[in-house]
């Protein structure tokens, strides 16, 4: 188990027939996590690929499959503590005629571990 600083890509290209021409959208996710490689990597994926599926979506209007979607991982590197929370940049491309157009959208910042919902909390005596 050592102390890990991850960084992971997920992209993906679709054609919006609304505007008439091809898009791209990525994420790049950065966190440090205490852990295995392979566990850490596992659980960021799972995390990320329902967060870019849900923000194409609100954007675009369009629904993004899994198997569409490209997860990357740089080299993981030694980091000095762990990070609770995963930093997102978002970047949105499109291609039209030759040329690649890129818009970078605002960091978001999400919890490494999801929240529970629906658990009752306990009343004070």
């Amino acid at each position: 188990m050592s102390l890990i600083r991850l960084k992971m890509t997920i992209a993906s290209g679709f054609y919006d027939s609304r505007a008439e021409f091809a898009r791209e959208f990525e994420m790049h996710f950065k966190t440090a996590r205490r852990g295995s490689v392979r566990s850490v990597r596992r659980r960021l994926a799972s995390r990320g690929i329902p967060i870019i599926q849900r923000e194409i979506y609100r954007r675009h209007h369009v629904w993004i499959p899994k198997r569409k979607l490209k997860v990357r991982f740089e080299r993981e590197q030694a980091a000095a503590r762990v990070q609770p929370n995963i930093t997102i940049e978002t970047r949105s491309m499109r291609f039209r005629g030759k040329h690649w157009t890129a818009t970078s959208l605002p960091t978001k910042v999400v919890s490494y571990s999801k929240r529970r919902r629906g658990v009752a909390k306990k009343k004070r005596a």
